[in-house]
């Protein structure tokens, strides 16, 4: 799961409601602190509006902010041609990017299956 103490970037974006933020993704940084910046700027110009990688970064509109020395907001605009309007549209997402240290870890404990009992037998599970 990880290092205690290693920088990792971490990636949220909006759910479909536009309400609650949900991490999308995580990304171990090798190297330290000021790597760990460079590559979560990075991150906030380039990803996509999913949160990952973007194939295009220069196909959507972007305002990057820094809202803190480790926390970037994402507004990515997205245009194209409704149909049922016949006019251009546009689309706003919202990707929050930040640069974090992992301070705690714990795997989860092994599952074991169900002890085996007459019922479970009788319903053919088991």
């Amino acid at each position: 799961m990880g290092d205690v103490g290693s920088w990792w970037i971490l990636v949220e974006t909006t759910t479909w409601t536009h309400r609650e933020w949900e991490l999308v993704r995580t990304v171990p940084v090798d190297g330290d602190r000021d790597r760990a910046l460079a590559r979560a700027a990075e991150l906030a110009r380039t990803c996509g509006a999913s949160g990952g990688d973007s194939d295009d970064p220069g196909a959507t509109g972007r305002r990057v902010f820094r809202v803190s020395e480790t926390n970037w907001l994402v507004e990515i605009v997205r245009s194209h041609w409704d149909e049922s309007t016949e006019r251009s549209a546009t689309t706003t997402t919202h990707v929050r990017v930040s640069a974090a240290v992992l301070e705690h870890t714990h795997e989860p404990p092994p599952v074991e299956p169900p002890p085996r009992g007459r019922l479970r037998r009788a319903l053919g599970r088991g």
